[in-house]
């Protein structure tokens, strides 16, 4: 006989996601596409990076060239979208702002999904509570969801990829209550399947002859830790039902920040590239300061396309800066003077990007000063300016840019099937005809 989990316990996570994400948001806002097969592709319409069921029933692999299997998608049916991050980067801050009415303590772990605590709730109750999430946010927002629920951030991941497995069993929703629960669900999940296992560290536990969660978390912590290391140690524990990981924990500080992206089509222009790089010295600089970070090392790096039968050029560079900086306009400085440098005409340059490298942790008080140099005095000024830019910014979707960024838009990558960004631009909203 099972034995179901009463009371209350001192941790209760929730992974909340939302299903096909791209493909819902732009669902949402065309209702034609509903229940049919829809493909989103990458930057540059270049790949598949998102799709219905419907599209993978017809065999639609993620990552496949949308060059390749254009022609025969369409055959069937197929609509295609561009990715528009505009759109659903609101949809995410709608999508955790829907959370927070059910959790004070909600942490969005990527644009599609976020751990939400359910500290204090009955355990007989957080099923339903879990139902009425998922049908608040289908309802407020329209965004299809599954939910995970158990006692460690570990074991929520696992009971959300079993909410998508069993979806039409359980409802979408899925509470590992029972020991027994966790166990069965355990000895089905592989072991390159569990949250923060990498593919090393799976190779080398099938080598030792775990193969799947549950065998790992019968192991013994102690000897894992021995073997591999804490961070295995840990998992385990949390496979055990010991909550012992905080979901930001997983993705670790970057040591090195690259804003980059391809373009629609090859430019040779000057100040184009110049609008270009200045976007990305723009995106990385906020990259930096969510981080708490300072760059050291400035980069630049110039590429045409080795694939194209035309004259190639690529060149890199790299200048460090007098003292660690956050500001933006100084990583553009350095980056708009390497550019002068590598920069040749008559070439048709395919990518462009910055890249911030020796990456320490931002302390107002920690500059080696210098006495011919004033500019670490004046980079602790530039701080708070920085601050209140990325919060304009935040609120009012960039509208404070370095004016190389807007001096020319050719440089934007292409995005021939881009839907409207229907909920953050006045004259794309949706039209109602009557």
């Amino acid at each position: 006989m099972t034995t179901k989990l009463t009371g209350y316990r001192d941790q209760v996570w929730a992974l909340v996601d939302a299903k096909s994400f791209y493909c819902s948001c732009e669902q949402l806002f065309d209702p034609k596409l509903a229940n049919k097969p829809v493909v989103v592709l990458s930057n540059n319409d270049g790949c598949c990076v998102a799709m219905t069921q419907q599209a993978k029933a017809l065999g639609i692999k993620r990552g496949a060239p949308w060059f390749k299997i254009a022609h025969e998608a369409r055959r069937l049916g197929v609509e295609v979208r561009s990715s528009n991050y505009t759109l659903y980067a609101d949809m995410s801050r709608r999508f955790v702002e829907e959370l927070s009415a059910f959790s004070p303590h909600v942490e969005q772990y990527s644009i599609d999904e976020a751990f939400v605590r359910l500290d204090g709730f009955k355990l007989s109750e957080l099923t339903e509570y879990g139902r009425e999430m998922k049908a608040t946010i289908e309802r407020n927002i329209g965004l299809p969801v599954r939910v995970g629920i158990g006692a460690t951030p570990t074991l929520a991941k696992l009971g959300n990829q079993a909410a998508k497995q069993y979806e039409h069993k359980v409802g979408g929703v899925i509470q590992i209550d029972t020991d027994h629960k966790r166990r069965w669900l355990l000895e089905r999940t592989e072991i390159n399947d569990i949250w923060g296992v990498g593919a090393k560290t799976a190779t080398r536990l099938h080598t030792a002859g775990i193969h799947n969660a549950l065998q790992l978390a019968d192991s013994e912590p102690a000897d894992i830790k021995r073997l591999w290391n804490v961070v295995l140690a840990r998992t385990v524990l949390e496979l055990q039902g010991v909550a012992c990981i905080d979901p930001g924990d997983i993705d670790e500080k970057k040591k090195q920040i690259l804003s980059s992206r391809s373009f629609g089509t090859g430019i040779s222009n000057y100040d184009d590239l110049k609008a270009a790089l200045a976007f990305h010295c723009q995106r990385a600089g906020e990259k930096l300061r969510r981080q708490g970070s300072q760059a050291n090392i400035v980069g630049v790096f110039l590429r045409t396309n080795r694939y194209n039968n035309t004259p190639q050029h690529n060149r890199s560079s790299a200048i460090p800066l007098s003292c660690p900086s956050q500001d933006t306009y100084k990583f553009l400085d350095c980056a708009l003077a390497q550019l002068a440098q590598i920069y040749r005409p008559g070439f048709e340059y395919q990518k462009i990007g910055v890249i911030l490298d020796e990456l320490t942790d931002a302390v107002n008080d920690s500059f080696q000063l210098d006495m011919f140099d004033t500019s670490a005095l004046a980079e602790i000024k530039r701080r708070d300016l920085m601050a209140i830019t990325d919060q304009v910014n935040a609120r009012y979707k960039n509208g404070l840019k370095p004016a190389s960024v807007m001096s020319s838009t050719n440089w934007h990558m292409r995005q021939a099937f881009r839907s409207n960004r229907w909920t953050t631009r006045l004259d794309e909203l949706p039209v109602a005809k009557a």
